[in-house]
C-alpha cells in the first residue's frame, strides 16, 4: 500500500456508507425473504447477513490501520454480542497484513536512525505496525529490528472506535447497552496500550528480567536510545514459526519440551508475575532451534498486549483453576463468583454449567489419565494434544452453556484469559505434543 487513508471525515464517511449499505442490504433481503416459504426464510436471511458482513469487512481492510485492529478485536471479544456470520467475516481480517510502502514509513524516522542501513522490504506487517531489519554502520556486530508504527494511528483511535460502533448500530447487527459500552471501553484501553511503545518497552524489559535466569526463554535486547513513542529498536533473533517444517521435524522429546515451556510460561504469567501476554498470535513467538543439541529456546517478541492482573483477580483465578482441576464444583463456583463470572443469584444450572466447563478445559492436566477420551490417550499416559480435539469440544460445551436461561457474559478479564488459554493450547497442539502435564498444576497446589 502506498498510504493509509488519512483524515477523520474521509474515514468516517467510508465507514458510515458501509454501515448504511449493510443495513439497507439486510432490510431489502428480509423483505424479499418474506416471499419465500417459511422454512427457507432463515437460510435466506443468514446468506444475506454473511454477504453484507463480508462487504463491510472488505471496507475495513481497505482503510487499514486502527480499523483493521478494531475489527480483529471484535472478532475475538464480540462473539457474544455480534451475530456469528459477522464475527466469522471479521476473522478474515487476521490475514489482511498488506505492508505499507517504504515511502510512507520513512518520514517517521528521525536523525538518530541515519546510522542504520534499513531494509525497505519489511520482515513482517501487522495492522498497527511493521518490522524492518537493520544493521548498525557504527557496530557491524549488531543485527537489529525496527518496529515502526504506521503514521497517524495513535491519534485516530478514538474517532475510529466511535465510527465502527456507529456503523454496527446502523447495520442493526448490535444493540446499544451496558455490555456494548463496556466492551468498547475495554477494547479501546487495550488498543491504546498497544500503540504506547513506551509501555511496551518497559514491559519487555520487565519480562526479560523475570526470565533472566531461565535459559529456555529469550527476550530480545531493546535499545531505549533508538526507540520513541512510535518506534521500537531491538536485536534481531534468528527464530522460526512454530509451524515451520524445521520445528515439525524435531524429535518428539524436543517438541514436548517446547510445549511444556509454553504451558509453564502461561502459569508463570497468571500466577507468579500477574503479567500476561493476552494476544495469542503465533507471530508473537519464535522457536530458536539449537543446532548442536536439544536446548531449543522459546523467543518472546511482542509486549504491547501485555496486561497487568490484579492480585485479587490472580488469586481468584488460581482458586478457580485448582478447584476445577480437582472437580470441586462448589469451590470452583466460589472462585467464579470472585471473578465476577457468576453471581450468587444465578441459578444452580448456570453455576454448574460454568464449573463443568472449567473442569473440561483442564482435561490435559488430569492426574488420572482414565478421565481422557481414548483418542486423546497415548502410550505411557501421554495426552495427545493434536488428536484430542479439546478446543472444538470445549467450544461446543461453552455454546450450549450460553443457551441456559440466566447466562451472563463474563467480564473482559476472564474472556482475555480464555483467549490466552486457547492460543496456548493451539500452540501446543501445533507442536503435536504427546505428554503428561499433570505435575504443572500440582506445583501450584
Amino acid at each position: 500500500m502506498k498510504k493509509i487513508k488519512q483524515g477523520g471525515i474521509r474515514r468516517r464517511l467510508a465507514v458510515g456508507v458501509a454501515g448504511a449499505r449493510g443495513g439497507l442490504g439486510l432490510l431489502s433481503a428480509r423483505a424479499t425473504g418474506l416471499l419465500l416459504p417459511h422454512d427457507q426464510q432463515h437460510a435466506h436471511n443468514e446468506q444475506a447477513l454473511t454477504r453484507e458482513a463480508h462487504r463491510f469487512v472488505k471496507q475495513l481492510g481497505q482503510l487499514k490501520g486502527a480499523y483493521v485492529k478494531i475489527g480483529q478485536m471484535l472478532a475475538l471479544y464480540g462473539e457474544h454480542l455480534l451475530p456469528r456470520p459477522v464475527t466469522d467475516a471479521l476473522h478474515t481480517l487476521e490475514a489482511q497484513t498488506t505492508p505499507l510502502d517504504w515511502t510512507a514509513i520513512e518520514p517517521v524516522l528521525d536523525a538518530r536512525f541515519d546510522r542504520f542501513d534499513i531494509e525497505q522490504k519489511p520482515l513482517a506487517a501487522a495492522s498497527l505496525a511493521q518490522v524492518h531489519r537493520a544493521s548498525d554502520r557504527d557496530d557491524t556486530t549488531k543485527s537489529l529490528c525496527l518496529k515502526i508504527q504506521y503514521p497517524g494511528i495513535g491519534g485516530a483511535i478514538d474517532d475510529d472506535f466511535r465510527n465502527v460502533m456507529q456503523m454496527l448500530k446502523l447495520t442493526r447487527w448490535i444493540e446499544s447497552g451496558r455490555q456494548l459500552e463496556s466492551l468498547t471501553n475495554e477494547l479501546k484501553t487495550h488498543l491504546m496500550r498497544e500503540v504506547d511503545y513506551h509501555y511496551e518497552l518497559d514491559t519487555a524489559q520487565t519480562v526479560a528480567s523475570l526470565l533472566h535466569d531461565d535459559q529456555r526463554f529469550v527476550v530480545p535486547n531493546y535499545y531505549p536510545q533508538w526507540s520513541s513513542k512510535n518506534i521500537l529498536t531491538m536485536d534481531y533473533l534468528d527464530g522460526v514459526d512454530v509451524c515451520d517444517p524445521s520445528v515439525q521435524a524435531l524429535s518428539q522429546a524436543r517438541r514436548n519440551r517446547l510445549a511444556r515451556m509454553m504451558l509453564e510460561l502461561f502459569f508463570k504469567e497468571a500466577f507468579d508475575w500477574r503479567l500476561m501476554q493476552t494476544d495469542p498470535n503465533f507471530g508473537n513467538y519464535r522457536i530458536v532451534i539449537d543446532p548442536d543439541g536439544e536446548n531449543d529456546q522459546l523467543a518472546l517478541l511482542d509486549f504491547g498486549a501485555v496486561q497487568h492482573l490484579s492480585e485479587t483477580f490472580s488469586n481468584a483465578l488460581r482458586k478457580t483453576i485448582l478447584a476445577a482441576h480437582e472437580f470441586d464444583d462448589d469451590t470452583t463456583i466460589d472462585g467464579l463468583i470472585e471473578l465476577n463470572c457468576l453471581r450468587q443469584s444465578d441459578s444452580v444450572k448456570v453455576k454448574q454449567s460454568f464449573a463443568q466447563f472449567c473442569s473440561y478445559i483442564l482435561e490435559p492436566f488430569a492426574v488420572n489419565s482414565e478421565a481422557w477420551p481414548k483418542y486423546a490417550t497415548g502410550a505411557n499416559d501421554a495426552y495427545l494434544w493434536q488428536h484430542s480435539k479439546l478446543l472444538r469440544r470445549a467450544g461446543k460445551l461453552g455454546s450450549e452453556g450460553m443457551l441456559i436461561k440466566g447466562f451472563v457474559i463474563p467480564p473482559s478479564e476472564f474472556m482475555l484469559m480464555v483467549r490466552k488459554l486457547t492460543g496456548v493450547f493451539t500452540f501446543v497442539a501445533a507442536l503435536d505434543a504427546k505428554m503428561n502435564s499433570s505435575d504443572l498444576l500440582a506445583h501450584y497446589a
